[in-house]
């Protein structure tokens, strides 16, 4: 009962006051870092996955490791992996959020672009051939057709074309050892993806989960099979 309430509030007050808040640019830290969000650009402290995602990353060893983000938004994950000391590639198709990934990593870091690469892209389309050890995806879920912009980061195609496009590509870009990992809510067709996964050889396992608020996320780890 409590959690069918929070979500109507959600709905009916929070959602509103997201869509105006988010239409102009922003200023906020969290985390330790300094972050300009640009109109269009997922918004890291409103959303319950950036969050989870980035108390993962907190954990894993990233020491001269190639670590590559798929959707990069505001950039914070992959500003994560490069104080942990990784050589950090991403990327992302709303050329608003590479400008907010690079414009973040300079006020963090007051530096060169040495070991940090921002490639404006669908997926894989703009990276350069490398097999990376990690790699984290928080990827629009929604199955239903993107009509504009604002959508990419929800909507994955009436038929799932992000995730088909996404297990084709992934091939080129792993090694044996490699780590791939995409977070999931449970508002999502988990099953579906799944078969998407299976249908391009890859299986995706639930690596671990987490209850935020009235929201569970799930973390899988996705390998080749």
């Amino acid at each position: 009962m409590l959690k069918q309430l929070q979500k109507k509030y959600t709905t009916a007050f929070l959602k509103p006051y997201l869509t105006w808040y988010l239409k102009k640019e922003r200023v906020t830290k969290l985390n330790g870092f300094i972050l300009t969000i640009k109109p269009g650009v997922f918004h890291p402290k409103y959303f319950f996955s950036t969050g989870y995602l980035f108390e993962f990353i907190s954990k894993l060893n990233l020491k001269n490791k190639c670590f590559l983000e798929i959707g990069s938004g505001s950039g914070i994950i992959s500003l994560l992996a490069y104080q942990k000391k990784a050589i950090v590639t991403c990327c992302d198709i709303n050329e608003q959020a590479v400008a907010c990934t690079r414009q973040n990593f300079t006020r963090n870091f007051n530096s060169n672009f040495d070991n940090f690469s921002v490639y404006k892209g669908d997926l894989f389309d703009a990276i350069p051939k490398t097999h990376f050890d990690i790699i984290v995806i928080n990827p629009p879920y929604f199955f239903k057709s993107i009509e504009h912009n604002h959508q990419l980061a929800w909507n994955c195609g009436e038929n799932g074309e992000y995730f088909k496009k996404l297990f084709t590509q992934l091939h080129h870009f792993i090694h044996q050892k490699t780590e791939v990992y995409m977070i999931l809510a449970e508002n999502c067709e988990i099953e579906r993806i799944q078969k998407i996964a299976t249908n391009h050889n890859f299986k995706m396992t639930l690596h671990e989960q987490k209850k935020i608020k009235w929201e569970v996320n799930y973390m899988f780890k996705i390998t080749s099979k």
